[in-house]
């Protein structure tokens, strides 16, 4: 169902599938409209040879990572079946690389997966919200014999994480569906989706009909006003490193891509000076960048919270100095522009070859370019 919703929310079907053949594993997507409740939506299917071999996460992980995704739809696919891993671990107290998947270890829900990491790339989707996801009620039928409505690791998954119960007697949100919305959200469910301009809307459809619901789920794309979301930032007190390795540990973040790092000094217990290393990230590299971090710097942990930010349009310009070219950065407002900051890089290494100070430099390049704007 989020598949069907991205691609009828406009995701194009065969760079999906495209990308979807790098994994190596053989399968057939097949589209068809559907109707629920007289709303027209897309309704996926996925056939594949049937399999005898259940996969473990270490399986899928090492799959995803050898397919040519893109970057983030892959750290997206594999956050959510790590998900499913840890949470499949604490229901049969077992490692999450020695979990073997049975339903969710098929070619389908493999395709289901990063299908729909693929497909919010493919719409530019730099943030996700996310409604508390709907409990349902009863018992179903799984390789484990009959379990309850919701499923335990649905539970675990969304430990955390805002839940709306209720009485429909269905298995309304599944483990991978609860995982992957995870996965887009990190688990900050909200009532109401951020202000936007509304661009398109698709439905996905499934197979259950239910009691008190369309059994829809709605894609709605659309353009924040001002402010860029899906930040977080990372935040760690180191007392015991030396300066030359806290240099380094920003020069690593910078380096791995985080938006901004610095570093700022503070005083801990019995007056102990010490840094706060801090890092601005997209939140679909938080863990990644978090343990970087720990690893680079030392420190056993790593505070983390969102970060919103409002920023302005950016674009890049090149002017000719007497003595060399150097780029500069514009930023402006309504179409106004209100800075212009030279590029370090390039006029520190005029600068350099000229014998003249840099704050020289810096005004020769304002000046080029107002002259010629």
């Amino acid at each position: 169902m989020v598949l069907a919703s991205l691609l009828a929310a406009g995701a194009p079907l065969d760079e999906v599938t495209r990308n979807l053949e790098t994994l190596g594993v053989p399968f057939q997507l097949t589209v068809k409209p559907a109707e629920i409740n007289g709303i027209g939506a897309l309704k996926v299917s996925v056939s594949y040879p049937r399999e005898h071999a259940h996969r473990t996460f270490a399986d899928i992980r090492a799959l995803v990572q050898d397919a040519n995704l893109p970057a983030r739809a892959a750290a997206r696919s594999i956050e959510a079946f790590r998900r499913l891993a840890v949470a499949e671990g604490v229901v049969h107290s077992l490692p999450p690389d020695e979990v073997t998947f049975h339903e969710v270890g098929a070619v389908d829900s493999i395709v289901d997966v990063a299908g729909s990491c693929v497909a919010l790339e493919l719409l530019g989707a730099d943030t996700v919200s996310c409604g508390p996801l709907p409990m349902g009620t009863g018992v179903m039928r799984t390789s484990h014999g009959q379990l309850p409505v919701p499923g335990p690791a649905t539970l675990e998954i969304l430990k955390g994480s805002r839940v709306h119960f209720t009485e429909e007697p269905h298995e309304t949100t599944t483990p991978t569906g609860a995982a992957l919305m995870h996965a887009f959200t990190d688990g900050r469910f909200t009532d109401a989706p951020p202000p936007m301009v509304l661009g398109s809307i698709g439905y996905g459809a499934g197979t259950s009909r239910l009691r008190d619901a369309p059994n829809l789920l709605r894609a709605i794309v659309g353009e924040l006003e001002g402010s860029h979301g899906d930040m977080e930032l990372l935040e760690a007190n180191v007392d015991d490193a030396p300066g030359e390795i806290l240099g380094s540990v920003l020069e690593r973040l910078l380096g791995d891509g985080v938006l901004d790092a610095w570093l700022e000094p503070i005083t801990m217990k019995k007056g102990r000076g010490a840094y706060k290393v801090c890092a601005l990230v997209r939140a679909v590299d938080r863990e990644r960048l978090a343990r970087l971090l720990m690893r680079e710097s030392g420190t056993l942990g790593v505070r983390h919270h969102a970060a919103g930010r409002t920023v302005a349009e950016r674009r890049w310009a090149e002017v000719s100095l007497p003595y060399g070219t150097c780029r500069v950065k514009i930023g402006s407002l309504d179409g106004e522009d209100f800075a212009i900051a030279p590029e370090y890089e390039d006029a520190s290494g005029l600068a350099e070859k000229t014998g003249l100070p840099l704050p020289r430099v810096y005004e020769d390049a304002r000046a080029a370019f107002n002259r010629f704007s």
